[in-house]
């Protein structure tokens, strides 16, 4: 290949693998696209749309900076989007979500590895141990409004029979009860202002994805993500980038992480890069025996270049390399942010969203190499 000439621009991509928000497809990479534009270091405007082998991305052209010269740089950003895979909550019955409670409540609750994550992020820790029961609770409450009706109402006719009867009267004497409980109007309260479904649609959802749980005829989730992930990156790496960085928010960065820890293609490693943000790939380590390998598998091919950010802030993340032994490859390196994000932000989970909007971040991934960007004073 040709040296390029120092008026040729530089080719990057920047691959999203976004997080389990459901949204439309392309909402994440034009928030990024419009928020990589503002940066200052490396001057970049928003252009026009690019397509290659059924992927559309959006391309930033290079601006210049006066009295300095240096090789245009010409980025263009993907979304490697599987937010269309996340169930919705709605299409769920009520026995249905009931179950799934349960199911939850037994699977991070009855773990060493789950309590083991505590030391690392107590508050993901926290937040998947009550997913499941919050929503048991969610309609448990439900049920008891139920009972509250029909205590006033004639019983229907097919009560008739004794067996039915018994069950419909038992059903009214335990919903008495739990009415009768102090300190249920409390927390019927507070399960008013908490989403119990979105919390418990993120368990749900990466409890499926660990046990790689299958679809009736299909493989199972984690084969399906890491087969919609990778055939974007496949058709990016295809291309004649000079530079090609995945950047990966929250649970997509458990799927990146997946996809690229057996990526077969050892042609590519020179160019590739990964950034991850608000990971959670520690704390799920420490349920998942296959997580844990995947990360260390991905550690242990050199050369690997992968810069982590996280926040005290955001509750749902920690250090990709927290709780690891032994010596962290140099090309691997975590940052932590300074989110100026209150209590509320911390609770509801919007400071997670955080990193689309940190100029440090965003300077980081406009900066060709991927040198991570000096913190900002």
């Amino acid at each position: 290949m040709p040296e390029p000439t120092p008026d040729e621009p530089m080719r990057r991509a920047i691959v999203l693998v976004p997080g389990i928000q459901r949204v439309e497809r392309f909402v994440r990479r034009d928030r990024l696209v419009d928020n990589l534009a503002t940066v200052e270091r490396h001057p970049l405007a928003a252009g026009g749309e690019v397509e290659l082998a059924g992927e559309i991305g959006r391309r930033l052209l290079p601006g210049s900076l006066r009295g300095v010269a240096a090789r245009p740089v010409e980025t263009d950003v993907f979304e490697a989007y599987w937010g269309d895979m996340v169930d919705d909550p709605v299409e769920t019955g009520p026995w249905g979500k009931l179950w799934s409670g349960f199911e939850l409540v037994a699977y991070w609750v009855f773990s060493r590895g789950t309590w083991r994550a505590f030391a690392l992020s107590r508050f993901i820790t926290i937040g998947l141990l009550f997913s499941g029961l919050l929503l048991i609770l969610w309609y448990v409450s439900i049920a008891l409004l139920v009972a509250s009706t029909l205590r006033g109402m004639q019983p229907p006719e097919v009560l008739a029979l004794p067996v039915l009867a018994q069950l419909y009267e038992g059903f009214l004497w335990l919903a008495a009860g739990i009415e009768s409980f102090a300190y249920w109007a409390l927390l019927a309260f507070v399960l008013s202002a908490v989403n119990a479904d979105g919390l418990a649609q993120i368990g749900r959802f990466t409890k499926d994805y660990l046990e790689n749980r299958p679809n009736e005829d299909e493989v199972g989730l984690r084969d399906r993500l890491r087969c919609r992930v990778r055939s974007t990156l496949d058709a990016v790496l295809a291309e004649p980038y000079d530079e090609v960085v995945v950047a990966a928010h929250s649970l997509g960065s458990v799927i990146a992480l997946d996809a690229l820890a057996d990526w077969p293609h050892e042609a590519d490693w020179p160019r590739l890069r990964l950034v991850t943000l608000g990971s959670p790939v520690a704390v799920l380590a420490c349920r998942s025996s296959w997580l844990a390998r995947e990360r260390q598998k991905l550690l242990d091919r050199p050369p690997v270049t992968w810069l982590d950010f996280h926040s005290n802030a955001d509750w749902l993340c920690t250090s990709v390399i927290a709780g690891l032994g032994g010596t962290v490859p140099a090309g691997v390196q975590s940052f932590e942010l300074p989110f100026d994000a209150g209590l509320l932000g911390r609770l509801s989970g919007s400071s997670h969203q955080d990193y689309y909007r940190n100029q440090r971040v965003l300077e980081t991934l406009a900066t060709p190499g991927l040198l991570p960007a000096a913190p900002q004073i």
